[in-house]
């Protein structure tokens, strides 16, 4: 996978207001006071205040220095006071907005009183023909009994999220090679063109002409086009086998902005556009950071739950950090209270870490140091749940490292974020953190872009895990599908006739796939789909892609085109995209519920995942995404099991899981509207032990469940209302 260092912005210092429990939180998110303060604190032409810009991708907008946000909005908020100030809002919906507003005017817009809490977008970072066999795509796209007709994704529009597009590449024209099949692109980080209509920034392409005319979306990058290729390649001419999956598509193609603020617009730009021409959708990410809850509470999961329905269908990967030691987690009591562990840095020298509690519960961080040589820490510092700044003395080396805490106005939860700017650091010095708490669970997650968790060998020190590893942006969200990756094939022989392989294991997980459960507590990732040596469209725009890689060549329109080699579950997610496409051609009203419910009862389930239905695990999901049984169902044709209609009038309209590893607490998550609600718990003798009236719920609405009280045991829970009727067993 392409991991493109995207995020020195986290170089940024900060002083930030204390953010203790009971202390009400500041209106802007720690990364964005982090900014201000630096800007306050460079001159308009110093070489820092050039750095700073540059790290978090300000734009330019008519002379004016521009930061995309999201904004949560008051009650009954008035957007013109918003906008008289500057601000160009693009996305709406309940109770969120994503707008771009002048860096000067951050600190008035958050001031205002229609305005709850303002956070600037947060960077962000990148995430076939034996793969096509493995799943029984070739099933589905030969159209064989009992489907008798090929399924490629007619009539249904697939959006890619992503950058590193080729345009003109021949895996994006129809079958005869005759038209493009790509009917929009937005450029977000473009100034070239005119901008959406519904949008304020970025240029977009509507015609062929223009979309060929503007060729790539930048050089030296191909990820694009080969996330694009999986998912909805067509080129099947001149006995090609490495097209993709939804090869009748129509494509509409975003070319990511400057921070995860911008990818709600995209997502509405490509449903906007196939509602318009009456199609079902469905939208590709291959895209993830590590900064933020991992709870589905995030700005960005919030949004792109709302946006997605009936037809309009969300697929994100998971991570490739399945063998990384970038989380650490710990529930606390009085008799055990801390959790220590340092830092395993890069070349870069960066501490990047992310740390959340839960809610309405407190903890602290202390920086320490550590001589590898005398095994002795040699510094302390302070023992707090406030923000401050720590300079590294000069028996640890050059440099300081910012600690900025804040109670998240969403979820209630502490979160205390770290970042560094170190110029030298001793060679036998390694810095760490001691978190303390008497009560909850705290994560943290060190961005996996600049180091990880090590216990450098000593006892009564946390070595870090790959848990809880799934990313922000494709891996955490209620509505969006997850996809893992496992290995369809360990071997490719490039265009000079040499072979090459890797060291995964065929048919297993790949090592690198990363894993659930989520911080709440769900199962992630829902499917697992091939990642492993996936070969698909590269740019020829891309000087830096490994011709060793290469496999293929091909001339169109008197140029050569090239097909290549790569892994990750950023190849994994646009073949499950790819999938679903031919699934919305067979039936365009499926909703996410719909589509995870197919997971549980047609995922192929074999030696390596054992027997994961109904319920999955993290990390396999329900197993290996299966195509043709798939479509089967939805087809309602697949007679050895549950017809369609069936199916979809029980596609689990609530999720009952626990709230975390050895907790009480059972979470109830509505996936639907109801009245008259109540949830009702019985041990096995019958007995109905809680009680809980509800009355109206609405969809996303959790509700959880306190089992403290009750003997240890096997229990049924009963959720009904007025639609409502389900029954599950959980374990006290």
């Amino acid at each position: 996978m392409r991991r493109t260092l995207l995020l020195s912005y986290l170089l940024l210092v900060s002083i930030l207001i204390s953010a203790q429990q009971g202390i009400t939180p500041s209106k802007l998110s720690p990364y964005t006071s982090n900014f201000i303060t630096n800007l306050k604190e460079s001159s308009k032409s110093s070489n820092e205040r050039k750095a700073l810009f540059k790290s978090v991708n300000i734009q330019q907008i008519n002379t004016q220095e521009c930061v995309s946000v999201f904004i949560y909005l008051a009650d009954n908020a008035n957007l013109a006071s918003i906008e008289k100030n500057g601000a160009k809002i693009n996305t709406q919906l309940k109770g969120i907005v994503t707008a771009i507003i002048p860096v000067d005017k951050l600190e008035t817009v958050a001031a205002l009183p229609d305005v709850k809490y303002l956070q600037m977008g947060t960077p962000i970072s990148k995430r076939m023909d034996k793969a096509r066999v493995t799943s029984n795509v070739e099933k589905v796209q030969n159209g064989l009994a009992p489907l008798n007709t090929p399924f490629y994704g007619k009539d249904v529009v697939v959006g890619i999220i992503d950058c590193g597009f080729e345009y003109g590449h021949p895996n994006f024209y129809n079958a005869n090679q005759t038209a493009l099949r790509i009917k929009r692109v937005w450029e977000q980080r473009s100034n070239y063109g005119t901008s959406p209509s519904a949008f304020n920034y970025g240029s977009e392409y509507k015609t062929e002409s223009a979309i060929l005319a503007a060729q790539t979306d930048t050089e030296n990058e191909t990820h694009g086009t080969h996330v694009a290729g999986i998912a909805a390649g067509g080129d099947r001419t001149n006995g090609n086998t490495y097209y993709g999956i939804a090869g009748d598509a129509d494509i509409v193609l975003v070319s990511y902005g400057n921070s995860d603020a911008s990818i709600p617009d995209a997502i509405k730009y490509i449903y906007d556009y196939a509602e318009t021409v009456g199609k079902p959708c469905v939208i590709n990410m291959s895209l993830g950071t590590h900064i933020g809850p991992h709870d589905g509470t995030s700005a960005l999961d919030e949004v792109a739950d709302q946006l997605q329905g009936k037809g309009r269908l969300l697929v994100g990967s998971a991570g490739n950090e399945g063998k990384r030691t970038i989380h650490a987690s710990k529930t606390f009591s009085k008799t055990d209270s801390e959790l220590k562990s340092f830092f395993q840095l890069n070349e870069n020298k960066k501490i990047i870490c992310d740390i959340w509690g839960e809610a309405r519960k407190n903890y602290t961080v202390q920086l320490i140091a550590y001589n590898t040589s005398t095994k002795k820490i040699i510094y302390k510092g302070e023992t707090s749940s406030s923000s401050r700044t720590e300079r590294l003395t000069s028996e640890m080396g050059n440099g300081k490292v910012s600690i900025s805490a804040q109670t998240n106005s969403r979820n209630k939860k502490l979160n205390i974020y770290i970042t560094s700017q170190i110029t030298s650091i001793n060679e036998d010095v390694s810095l760490g953190i001691i978190i303390r708490a008497t009560e909850g669970t705290v994560n943290a997650w060190a961005h996996d872009s600049y180091c990880d968790f090590t216990n450098l060998g000593l006892v009564d020190y946390y070595s870090g895990d790959s848990e809880s590893t799934n990313g922000e942006i494709g891996g955490t969200g209620k509505q969006i599908i997850t996809v893992g990756a496992y290995t369809s094939n360990k071997y490719f022989t490039n265009l000079s006739g040499s072979t090459f392989s890797t060291y995964e294991i065929a048919d297993n997980i790949c090592s690198f796939s990363s894993k659930g459960p989520t911080a709440d507590g769900r199962i992630k990732p829902e499917i697992t789909a091939p990642g492993s040596i996936i070969v698909s469209s590269i740019s020829s725009y891309d000087n830096t892609y490994n011709a060793s890689n290469k496999v293929k060549k091909t001339t169109f329109n008197g140029k050569n085109y090239y097909y290549g080699t790569m892994s990750g579950t950023s190849m994994a997610s646009p073949y499950v995209t790819g999938v679903l496409a031919t699934w919305l051609q067979a039936n365009p009203n499926l909703t996410p519920e719909n589509v995870k419910a197919i997971f549980s009862k047609t995922a192929i389930n074999d030696f390596y995942t054992t027997n994961l239905i109904p319920f999955g695990n993290n990390t396999w999901g329900q197993g290996k995404i299966d195509a043709f049984t798939g479509i089967c169902k939805v087809l309602d044709i697949y007679k050895k099991s549950t017809s369609i209609n069936e199916l979809l009038e029980n596609s689990h309209p609530i999720v009952i899981y626990p709230a975390a590893e050895n907790s009480t607490q059972i979470n109830v998550l509505f996936t639907t509207s109801d009245k008259n609600v109540q949830i009702d718990v019985f041990n096995m003798n019958g007995q109905k032990v809680i009680n809980k009236q509800l009355n109206e719920v609405s969809s996303k609405q959790e509700y959880s469940i306190d089992l403290e009280g009750v003997t240890k045991g096997v229990y049924i829970i009963k959720v009904s209302g007025n639609k409502l009727n389900q029954i599950a067993k959980v374990v006290r």
